[in-house]
C-alpha cells in the first residue's frame, strides 16, 4: 500500500507548487504549465508499480488483491467536451448516466463502452447506427464518465446494466466495445433481454483482460495466477469463464468484429472467441485500430445486416474488408 500512503503527500506537494506558481517565473518551474505534469505522472506510475512488485515479492495473494482493487478503481478521465446526458437513472448504489440518439420507434441497440473509458468513446458508432434508423442507448458504465458510483466489480456493473438499462429495452442487439463486451455478457447472464450480441475488438474473457492489465502495468509474471485466484475467492467465479460461456451460448446470435491492426486487444482474442462460439459470424477489418474501428463504415453495415438477418444462420467466415 506504499502508493496509497505516499500519493496524498505528492498531491499536497503539487498543491503547494500551484499555490506559489503565480509568484514564480514559469520558465524556471520544474513542472511547467501542465496541470498534472509529466514528472508527477511518471513518479505516480513508478510508485504504483513498485508497490505491486514489493507486495507480490512478500505475499503474492496480497499483491493480487491490491492489483484487483486498483483495476476496479481505475476510471475514465472526464472528457474535455462532455456530451449532454438524457437520463440519470437512480440505483441502489449510485446514479447511471444514459444518452439516447436515433429514432424512438426504430430497432433498439444497447451500446456499451470498454474499461477505463466512457460513453463518448462509442458515440461515433451510436450516431452511425442512429443514421441507419436505430434507437441507440449509450450509458456511462457504473463508475465511469458522468455515472456516480463507488468502485464496482464487472459483475456488479453487469447486474446494474441488466436491471436499469433493461427498462429501456428489450433490445434487438447489445453491442460491446472492448471490455464492454464482457459487461454485456454479464448483463445477458443477469437477464438483459437482447436478441443478438455483437463484440467489437473484445478480449476473449475477463481472465484475459486481467492478464492484459498486469502486462500494461508491468506487474510481475507470478501475479497472473495470484489475481485469478483472488478473483475466484472474492467473486466465486473463474474470470476465465466470464465471456466464453455467454459467447458459446449465443451461437448464431453472436457477431465477432475485430480490427486487424488492433494492438491493445490483439486479433488472437477474436479467434479465441470464435473457437468457443463456432456458429458465430465474424468480421475482421483493415485500415482501423482499437478506437477507429468504431467509426468504420463497414462496421455499421455489418451490424445492420446482422440484425436484419434475424432468421438466417450467421456463417462463420473471416471476412476481409478494406
Amino acid at each position: 500500500m506504499l502508493f496509497e500512503l505516499a500519493y496524498p503527500a505528492l498531491r499536497l506537494m503539487e498543491g503547494v507548487r500551484r499555490l506559489y506558481t503565480p509568484w514564480l517565473d514559469h520558465r524556471t518551474s520544474a513542472f511547467g504549465d501542465d496541470p498534472q505534469p509529466a514528472r508527477f505522472r511518471h513518479l505516480r506510475s513508478r510508485l504504483r508499480r513498485l508497490d505491486i512488485q514489493l507486495m507480490t515479492a512478500v505475499l503474492p495473494l496480497a499483491g493480487g488483491l491490491l492489483a484487483l482493487r486498483r483495476f476496479e478503481r481505475d476510471r475514465a478521465a472526464a472528457p474535455a467536451a462532455p456530451l449532454p446526458v438524457d437520463h440519470f437513472l437512480r440505483t441502489g448504489k449510485g446514479t447511471l448516466a444514459v444518452r439516447l440518439c436515433g429514432n424512438p420507434d426504430g430497432r433498439r441497440a444497447l451500446l456499451l463502452h470498454g474499461w477505463g473509458a466512457d460513453g463518448t468513446m462509442v458515440w461515433p458508432l451510436a450516431q452511425l447506427l442512429a443514421d441507419a434508423g436505430f434507437r441507440v442507448v449509450v450509458p456511462d458504465l457504473p463508475g465511469d464518465g458522468a455515472s456516480h458510483f463507488a468502485p464496482l466489480s464487472f459483475h456488479e456493473k453487469g447486474r446494474l446494466v441488466a436491471a436499469h438499462c433493461g427498462s429501456l429495452g428489450p433490445y434487438d442487439c447489445v453491442i460491446g466495445h472492448s471490455a464492454g463486451s464482457l459487461i454485456a455478457a454479464v448483463a445477458l447472464e443477469e437477464g438483459l433481454q437482447a436478441g443478438r450480441l455483437i463484440t467489437v475488438s473484445a478480449p476473449q474473457s475477463l481472465g484475459s483482460l486481467l492478464q492484459g492489465y498486469l502486462v500494461q502495468t508491468s506487474a510481475p509474471r507470478r501475479l497472473t495466477d495470484a489475481i485469478l485466484r483472488v478473483y475466484r475467492f472474492v467473486y466465486r467465479v473463474d474470470p476465465r469463464h466470464v465471456g466464453p460461456r455467454t459467447f458459446a451460448r449465443m451461437g448464431r446470435r453472436l457477431l465477432v468484429v475485430h480490427a486487424r491492426a488492433d494492438w491493445q486487444v490483439v486479433s488472437a482474442e477474436a479467434h479465441a472467441i470464435l473457437a468457443v462460439a463456432r456458429d458465430a459470424g465474424s468480421l475482421f477489418l483493415d485500415n482501423c485500430n482499437h478506437r477507429t474501428v468504431l467509426s468504420h463504415p463497414a462496421l455499421t453495415r455489418a451490424i445492420v445486416e446482422f440484425i436484419d438477418n434475424k432468421h438466417a444462420e450467421a456463417q462463420v467466415e473471416h471476412a476481409d474488408t478494406a
